[in-house]
């Protein structure tokens, strides 16, 4: 075995919180978004910029309820109601 192929091995690195079964590794699988579903997650962010937080929360509330927990939509409804 070569020097680099004893210390070049792959890992797979997990999110914090996943559930972890020693040697094993799980691959996380993340909810995908439709562009248009995307588009309305941006533009609430845009609405947050203009400092608009009512309109971005209405650009949120009007996404299908599936993408309600997705990261990007969360952390942008959380800003939204920070403001």
């Amino acid at each position: 075995m070569s020097r680099k192929q004893r210390f070049m091995q792959p890992v797979e690195i997990l999110a914090p919180g996943d559930q972890f079964t020693p040697g094993v590794a799980q691959s996380v699988k993340p909810k995908t978004l439709t562009i248009q579903d995307s588009l309305q997650i941006k533009a609430a962010e845009y609405w947050l910029k203009l400092g608009e937080a009512d309109q971005a929360l209405r650009e949120l509330e009007a996404l299908p309820s599936r993408i309600w927990t997705h990261r990007w939509a969360l952390k942008t409804r959380i800003a939204a109601m920070g403001c």
